[in-house]
Formats: C-alpha cells, sequence, structure tokens
C-alpha cells in the first residue's frame, strides 16, 4: 500500500505546492463525474448501484487530487495558459508570485531597512575600485567564500542553519520542489530559497554578519533574510560549481503560473542565486 501511495504522489503538485484552481476544478470535474455515473447507472435501470457507483467514482477522484494534485492531466499547463490574472488572486496564487528566497518570521514592516547601508557599516561591502557601485571588501569576501566551500564540502548546512536560528533541538527537513530548496523545523517551514546554493550562501554568511555587525541580533528574521538575500548579489563564484554568475530575465513556472524574473545565475550549471521582479 505505502509503495502505491508513493508511486501516485507528485510533491511538486501537492503540499504546501499544491494548486488551488487546479484543486477546485478538478474537484468540480470530479463531482460531475460521479453525476454522470449516477445517472447512467439509473438510465440502464442499476439503480441500486447508482449511489454506490457514483460515491466510489467520487471517492477515487477526492483520492487522485490529493495525491497527485489534479485528476485531469495536463490541468497546470491549463491554468497557467487559460487562467487570468484576476482568477488566480483569488485562490491565493498571484499570477506575479515569486519563490520565497530568504528565511522568514511572520510578516512585519521592514520598508525603513536599508540593506546597502548596514552591510556596508558591517564592512562586508565597500565603493568599487573601478566602478561607481558597491563590491564584498576582500576580508568579508575570502571568509565568506572559504566557508561557502567548507560547507559545500563537509556537507554541515544543517549545523550552520541551527547556529543562524538559535537552535540545535529541532528535527530539521530539507526538500527541494520546483524552483524551491525548502527547510523544515519542528513540522514548520523556516524559509526557502532559490536554490541549495543560495540557501548554503545565506547560512555562510549568517555568522560572518553576527560578528560583524552591532544590530543583527536586533533583526527579525525577516530582515535578516533581506540582508542575506542581498548579500548574494555580490557574490562573484557560484557556490555550486565555481562558475562566474550572470543576471538574466527569466521565465519561472509556478503550479499556477509563468511570470518574468530578474534572476542571478551560475554560468555553467544554471543555478540560481537569487531572482526578484524585473524592474
Amino acid at each position: 500500500m505505502a509503495y502505491v501511495i508513493d508511486r501516485l504522489q507528485q510533491p511538486e503538485y501537492t503540499g504546501e505546492n499544491r494548486c488551488r484552481p487546479c484543486a477546485v476544478v478538478n474537484l468540480i470535474i470530479g463531482v460531475a463525474l460521479a453525476a454522470a455515473t449516477f445517472a447512467l447507472a439509473t438510465v440502464l435501470e442499476a439503480s441500486a448501484f447508482a449511489a454506490p457507483l457514483a460515491a466510489a467514482v467520487l471517492g477515487i477522484s477526492v483520492l487522485l487530487i490529493y495525491f497527485r494534485g489534479y485528476l485531469v492531466p495536463g490541468t497546470p499547463t491549463v491554468t497557467k495558459r487559460y487562467f487570468p490574472p484576476w482568477l488566480l488572486r483569488l485562490f491565493g496564487k498571484p499570477a506575479d508570485a515569486g519563490v520565497g528566497n530568504s528565511t522568514q518570521s511572520a510578516p512585519e514592516t521592514s520598508d525603513d531597512l536599508d540593506p546597502e547601508a548596514l552591510l556596508t557599516a558591517a564592512g562586508a561591502l565597500e565603493p568599487c575600485a573601478d566602478a561607481d557601485d558597491l563590491c564584498l571588501t576582500d576580508s568579508f569576501g575570502n571568509a565568506w567564500h572559504d566557508a561557502i566551500a567548507e560547507t559545500s564540502e563537509s556537507g554541515n548546512e544543517r549545523e550552520r542553519l541551527q547556529e543562524m536560528l538559535g537552535t540545535e533541538d529541532l528535527d530539521m527537513t530539507f526538500g527541494e520542489q520546483m524552483n524551491s530548496f525548502w527547510v523544515r523545523a519542528g513540522g514548520q517551514r523556516v524559509g526557502s530559497w532559490e536554490s541549495r546554493a543560495a540557501f548554503i550562501a545565506d547560512v555562510t554568511a549568517a555568522p560572518l554578519l553576527a560578528e560583524r555587525l552591532d544590530e543583527w541580533e536586533a533583526l527579525s528574521m525577516r530582515n535578516r533574510g533581506r540582508l542575506l538575500s542581498g548579500l548574494r548579489l555580490f557574490l562573484k563564484i557560484c557556490p555550486e560549481c565555481e562558475s562566474s554568475l550572470e543576471l538574466n530575465t527569466e521565465t519561472v513556472d509556478s503550479c499556477c503560473s509563468s511570470h518574468e524574473v530578474a534572476a542571478v545565475s551560475c554560468d555553467a550549471c544554471g543555478v540560481r542565486l537569487f531572482e526578484s521582479d524585473p524592474l
């Protein structure tokens, strides 16, 4: 039985990745199929079996939707192509919704946060020598790249995340679905990133910022996430394949829609480190 369930399950379309419009459309189809079954059995003078057959069809439909995310093959493609943005928003799936890229706590107002100013105060950024822009300082950049290399080689990202969250007794689960790398701790999702490489970049930068920034302890997890994701823009080497990075505008597919993002990706392996709405 467990083998059958594992074969049926599609994590990319269920759980937190479930497409609500897909589920609603397929539930309607399931109810219609059950009603058609009931009517057909009645017409064929098998009314004694009409209700059980209809219930069986509806039950199977619900189970398929629960484990697979949809009943009719191709439903996610249909919702992306034909559902208008206003309809997706009714289901909590805005057409321009992106993937979370930082560890988050409860939503809060953080518009007054100036990431560049704080990162400069921490000694992580400084004016570039040959351009009117900011660059990583040599001391911070070298320490960060060494930490990334050590973590990628040793696989101790779990311990680094525990240090970042300030806890050691929570059961942590890591997963990768669609365009997201996520972490659960104590049964709750504590954060999602564009990729495992982006995650490693954050958990290795966090202790370095904590050592250098007096305001770090007073920042919420949401604002710490904003600092860390912003810092990723200044990386020069990919944490995954050690190639150079490039900025492009790309199309990102979610369960219900597609949208354009400005993305920083690794040139050689295509791993994404950062994304945001294009300017």
